[in-house]
């Protein structure tokens, strides 16, 4: 299922964020979104998440139950561990396949078994942002988007996160918003420069 942004027009207190913009993408790939702060990088992910309707124009493809997300808020759930954030918003069954893919993508974000039962408030900001990708990485959903995915995070893990968006490109579409000049040399990743 492709996307495509059909002349998409929104402003924000007055000051015109979008006009008449159009993009149509494929099922797969990595597209960065570049561009000065509001300029509409964010605005953008809201729109086609479906979570931001207040524009003009048409989003296909999009919307809520087709995309995985990661913005920059975590949007955990601080009654959960981690481990049980992560099964909760990629499956309503919690069954021990569902559990080993998440015990599996959390290891590889560098977070150990120990800290699996630590509830958000328990956990740093680079591990609340590495649990919040865990989420989005298992995600489904045939788009993915990521609002500053490393922006907490040390080089090795930012370089790790990097890897799995290369890997994920190959089978979904990925949209990124960053502003970390390593994220914007990924491999294979289309230039989309909002001016």
């Amino acid at each position: 299922m492709s996307l495509s942004l059909n002349l998409i027009n929104k402003s924000f207190e007055g000051k015109i964020i979008f006009d008449n913009f159009s993009y149509s993408f494929p099922d797969t790939g990595l597209y960065l979104i570049t561009g000065e702060s509001g300029r509409g990088k964010t605005t953008l992910l809201r729109m086609i998440s479906g979570l931001d309707n207040n524009y003009v124009g048409s989003i296909d493809g999009g919307g809520i139950g087709k995309v995985g997300m990661a913005f920059q808020e975590y949007r955990l759930f601080p009654s959960l561990s981690a481990i049980e954030n992560v099964i909760f918003a990629i499956s309503d069954k919690k069954d021990k396949a569902v559990y080993e893919n998440a015990k599996t993508m959390l290891l590889r974000l560098g977070i150990e078994e120990k800290d699996f039962i630590l509830k958000p408030d328990e956990l740093s900001g680079g591990m609340k942002q590495r649990i919040s990708l865990a989420r989005a990485f298992l995600s489904p959903y045939p788009i993915l988007l990521l609002d500053e995915p490393t922006k907490e995070l040390d080089s090795q893990n930012a370089q790790t996160v990097r890897r799995i968006i290369t890997e994920l490109s190959k089978e979904k579409l990925v949209i990124v918003v960053s502003h970390n000049s390593e994220d914007l040399s990924l491999p294979g990743a289309i230039e989309i420069n909002l001016q």
